[in-house]
């Protein structure tokens, strides 16, 4: 490793380049048959109905969901993807309720590429972005309907604000850095709760506690004008929001989703080592050079700086001393140790909360290729992470041609993976063949000494695997859940201006969206109710009840297999005049359906 830091190098071969390719490539990758895929149950199925409630004349300050309050998360993306129907001609479909992500995801890679310029230069700019673009994770989920790519875009603005207000610029000029950090947690919180606000400032605390006092720390962070942005911006929404909603919404909101499910949560309950497994799983292939990173940074306590003197002017920087400061490195490390145990002491963990780190790992990886691709340090940091990712490879490609599919949809289709795995010999040989040769490609360019070309090799394989996992996943998941097609008969089979009740437990969100008709949630009773005051037919949505499908006055007009369950549409008669009254289903048995009731106290809701 270099025994002195060069001030970050601004351009390479010119920035703007670099940055069109950055954006060419998110734009490639996140982008192609984006609407092909039907929406992801349950939960970006459920955002895209809120958006569509919006749009459709619903209250705009407070997200709604049939009607009734939703207050698992704010405004900001619910009103951007309501935005983007209103352009796209007044509806929301696949693709509207998707490229928001999409494009937050291509403008969280060009900010970690100012961020990386910035702390070590626009060519380790350049690999941290290339790396974030293609681990498996951030890939997803810019190709999926969630906020998450949202507030992952303004992290990295709030520490690219932080980065500059704490070591970049002269006493005096940080006002503008600080209040941009600021704004863009405000803006992360608006987009899903508080990690904006946290994460970001324990990325700074954690750099300045490991770099200098401790007790500067408040100081160092500009607290004090800093949270005055921060509140203008969030209060500006939120206090409209309580006062026309009530302190139950401010216990719901704060209270309820935040303190209550850190240290109490009532989902996702994990133990504290669960994340581990998701960031691997997250941050594939990459996370494999993560632990070399680590070391090499942890080591990065304080190294001399050069001066920054004019463009070649060789003498000035032989002249000046060189000027002791921290190493850029730790302020990445510091992002991803302060926020992944912030995360594991957590109650409730899923692998999503992780994404806002991802930049920070993407950040440390880059940095070690540079240092291998450039100053020529020891090359087993990597050498012996691509020598176990080839093996990986080569095994997964034995695995696809040997392990028969009746094993893979035994033990796979809980989790989903399966829809990945191709089902036809052709797109499986195919699959085989891109893994074997993208082995070969990384090690000859690798075993030949020439580093960039192992890297963009292994960019290249990584990308074509995703996009090709994408394409196979989509037809699989709707043959799966065939809700298009199924939707199809229950319009030709329902009148347009009748309404449906859905009895549903897992898939009223999904059939209600794509239906794109008046969708009731209910319960057993409410149907009995409904048929004993009807003047005419009802129509519902069940699960494969016998007690329902027996009734007499029912009638099963289609169903369709929906996974494991399978789902019906019925009509009721009307009850005969002095019929038995309604009954009661037992205890317990109430369908709470996917959303639950909305009056207060709220219920646990899918996050």
């Amino acid at each position: 490793m270099p025994a002195t830091l060069t001030p970050p190098a601004r351009s390479l071969r010119g920035p703007g380049y670099a940055a069109a390719f950055v954006a060419a490539l998110g734009l490639g990758l996140y982008l192609p048959r984006l609407g092909t895929e039907i929406l992801r149950n349950p939960l970006e199925v459920k955002y895209a109905l809120v958006a569509r409630e919006m749009l459709h004349g619903g209250p705009l300050l407070v997200p709604h969901l049939f009607g009734e309050l939703y207050p698992d998360k704010p405004p900001l993306y619910f009103w951007t993807t309501a935005a983007f129907g209103r352009l796209a001609g007044g509806d929301i479909g696949e693709v509207t309720a998707r490229l928001p992500a999409a494009l937050a995801a291509v403008a969280a890679l060009l900010l970690l590429y100012r961020l990386g310029t910035d702390l070590f230069g626009s060519r380790v700019a350049l690999l941290s972005a290339c790396t974030l673009a293609t681990s498996n994770l951030f890939f997803w989920y810019a190709r999926e309907g969630h906020p998450d790519q949202f507030l992952n875009a303004f992290v990295i603005l709030a520490c690219l604000g932080l980065w500059h207000s704490l070591n970049i610029d002269p006493a005096g000029q940080h006002a503008g850095w600080t209040a941009l950090a600021y704004a863009a947690m405000a803006l992360g919180v608006l987009s899903k709760v508080l990690l904006g606000l946290v994460l970001p400032l324990l990325a700074a605390a954690g750099y300045l506690g490991v770099t200098g006092p401790m007790r500067e720390i408040p100081r160092r962070l500009h607290l004090r004008p800093g949270l005055g942005v921060f509140l203008a911006l969030v209060l500006a929404w939120y206090g409209p929001a309580v006062a026309q909603n009530g302190w139950g919404y401010f216990y719901e909101t704060l209270i309820h989703q935040h303190l209550v499910r850190y240290t109490h949560t009532w989902m996702h309950h994990e133990p504290w080592y669960y994340l581990v497994g998701q960031f691997v799983a997250g941050f594939f292939p990459w996370v494999l050079l993560l632990p070399s990173a680590v070391t090499l940074g942890g080591r990065a306590h304080r190294i001399p700086i050069e001066p920054a003197g004019r463009a070649g002017d060789a003498t000035s920087r032989r002249s000046a001393p060189a000027i002791p400061r921290p190493h850029p490195v730790l302020f990445p490390l510091a992002w991803l140790a302060t926020g992944f145990v912030f995360l594991s002491l957590s109650s409730a963990k899923r692998g999503a909360y992780l994404l806002p780190l991802y930049p920070a790992a993407a950040l440390m990886v880059g940095w070690l290729w540079d240092a291998v691709l450039v100053h020529r340090g020891n090359p087993r940091w990597i050498g012996i992470p691509l020598a176990v990712l080839g093996a990986t490879a080569a095994a997964l490609a034995v695995a696809l041609v040997t392990v028969p599919r009746r094993f893979v949809t035994a033990h796979l289709t809980r989790s989903g993976a399966d829809t990945l795995v191709p089902a036809g010999s052709w797109p499986l040989a195919g699959t085989v063949a891109l893994l074997l040769a993208g082995v070969a490609a990384i090690a000859w360019a690798w075993r030949r000494d020439k580093t960039a070309v192992a890297f963009g090799a292994l960019v290249a394989v990584q990308a074509v695997v995703l996009l090709t996992a994408a394409t196979v996943r989509a037809p699989q998941y709707e043959a799966r859940l065939p809700v298009r097609a199924f939707v199809a008969r229950v319009r030709a089979a329902v009148p347009p201006d009748q309404p449906v009740l859905s009895l549903l437990r897992q898939h009223s969100l999904l059939v209600a969206f794509y239906l794109d008709r008046r969708v009731t949630l209910g319960s057993a009773t409410e149907l009995a109710a409904a048929r004993a005051s009807a003047t005419g037919p009802r129509y519902a949505l069940v699960d494969d009840d016998e007690a329902i499908l027996r009734e007499s006055g029912t009638q099963t007009l289609e169903d369709a297999r929906f996974g494991s369950h399978r789902v019906v549409l019925i009509r009721v008669d009307p009850a005969p005049a002095g019929g038995d009254p309604p009954r009661e289903p037992p205890t317990g048995a109430r369908q709470q359906g996917d959303l639950g009731a909305a009056r207060w106290p709220l219920p646990p809701r899918v996050n």
